[in-house]
């Protein structure tokens, strides 16, 4: 009769064989997403617009009158058919005053008769600028000093005027008033007769400290293939280091922009990141994403040749992302293999 007692060696395999068909323990840290994020083929819509900066705030001071302030021309140059002009403007009252934003420009005739008005120009900073009493405007050419404010006008070398001009004013926004100085200018009304007078904001001698770019939340670093055929989709990996010193959770999954743009192409798509595999995105994490961009040309492109071009990519804000160097891809002929 045979023993129905299991013996030990029999013992052992059964329990291997029935660890070996258990769970499985978890990854590390409980990963369990896949190691390339596939790409998925949902087009993103336009890239959203940052939020514009907020208007600075007014100091806490009164703003400047005409009377309180004197005025002078400083340098002046000329570039690209425009003639500039920096105004200094001291404060010679007994007690501060600020100026903001960008006031009015008139050029006058003889009878005080307006010729021509300004409009703002593009860029500079509308930040209120400190006006202290007893400034030493140091005259001539001279730039301004700490405590004045500077005027940059700029006037078309073909400004339209029926008469000549002989002054030039300055009207302060918030009831400030009009300031005037010598300008004589030949009346012009050729057949090119246009232009217009650009006023930038007031600004101060003080160098402002530019505001430091916030930090970037990824690192991005290109997996690529040296060369594609025209006409083919370039497969390619990205991956996005968290670098913010934070944990990241998408509430939702950005889009990205990719593109080549160089001397025999121009290529451009917009998809949305597949995030929803990552899970939490941890700080000091990596995590590939696969990536796809067909070589085809935009509409309102040309076309594509064969050569080498540089590479973009960039996802959408809020998030901001650090390219690792600079990418390159060779485009080969579309009877060629990629």
């Amino acid at each position: 009769m045979q023993s129905s007692t299991i013996r030990p060696a029999t013992l052992a395999l059964v329990m291997l064989l029935l660890a070996a068909c258990g769970p499985r323990p978890a990854p590390a840290g409980g990963d369990t997403r896949p190691a390339v994020i596939p790409w998925i083929s949902t087009v993103a819509g336009p890239a959203p617009t940052p939020s514009p900066a907020p208007t600075p705030t007014p100091l806490a001071m009164r703003y400047c009158q005409a009377a309180d302030l004197s005025l002078r021309v400083g340098r002046t140059g000329a570039a690209a058919g425009t003639a500039y002009a920096s105004f200094i403007l001291t404060n010679r009252s007994s007690t501060q005053c600020q100026l903001q934003g960008v006031p009015v420009v008139l050029l006058l005739d003889a009878t005080g008769r307006t010729l021509a008005t300004s409009q703002e120009a593009g860029g500079g900073t509308a930040a209120p600028v400190a006006l202290v009493p007893g400034v030493t405007d140091s005259g001539g050419q001279a730039p301004a000093v700490a405590g004045q404010a500077d005027l940059v006008v700029g006037i078309a070398s073909v400004l339209c005027l029926p008469r000549p001009s002989t002054t030039l004013a300055i009207d302060l926004r918030n009831s400030g008033g009009r300031l005037t100085t010598p300008w004589p200018r030949n009346a012009y009304s050729g057949g090119d007769c246009g232009g217009a007078i650009f006023v930038y904001p007031f600004g101060d001698a003080l160098p402002h400290a530019p505001t430091p770019e916030p930090p970037p939340d990824f690192t991005v670093t290109p997996v690529m293939p040296s060369s594609v055929a025209i006409g083919q989709t370039l497969k390619y990996q990205v991956r996005l280091k968290n670098v913010s010193g934070r944990d990241i959770a998408f509430t939702s999954c950005p889009g990205y922009s990719e593109g080549i743009k160089g001397p025999t192409a121009y290529v451009r798509a917009r998809y949305i990141l597949n995030c929803n595999p990552v899970g939490l995105f941890r700080s000091g994490d990596t995590v590939t994403f696969a990536m796809e961009l067909p070589i085809v040309s935009p509409p309102d492109f040309a076309g594509i040749g064969p050569g080498v071009n540089p590479v973009w990519w960039g996802i959408d804000s809020p998030y901001r992302a650090d390219l690792s160097g600079a990418w390159w891809i060779t485009l080969t002929a579309p009877s060629a293999s990629p």
